[in-house]
């Protein structure tokens, strides 16, 4: 289950993000790098920007702790 945790809703209505966008950046990611206290980040290119997705794992759950668009991968 990706379960959005309240930081991330809001971010994804002031940053006009579809939640479709992230479920298809966390489905099919292009790059996943490591982060600290066990999260993770994928991106996924939509045009010229990518969509960056953090987010950890927790009980079999993906929650998504934020996402917003760069034009590099870092």
């Amino acid at each position: 289950m990706i379960i959005f945790t309240q930081h991330s809703l809001l971010k994804l209505n002031q940053r006009k993000i579809s939640k479709n966008l992230v479920f298809e950046t966390l489905k099919n990611p292009e790059h996943i790098l490591k982060s600290y206290s066990n999260r993770e980040i994928c991106y996924k290119k939509f045009g010229q920007l990518h969509l960056k997705v953090v987010y950890k794992k927790e009980d079999g759950n993906i929650i998504v702790i934020t996402q917003y668009w760069t034009k590099e991968v870092n």
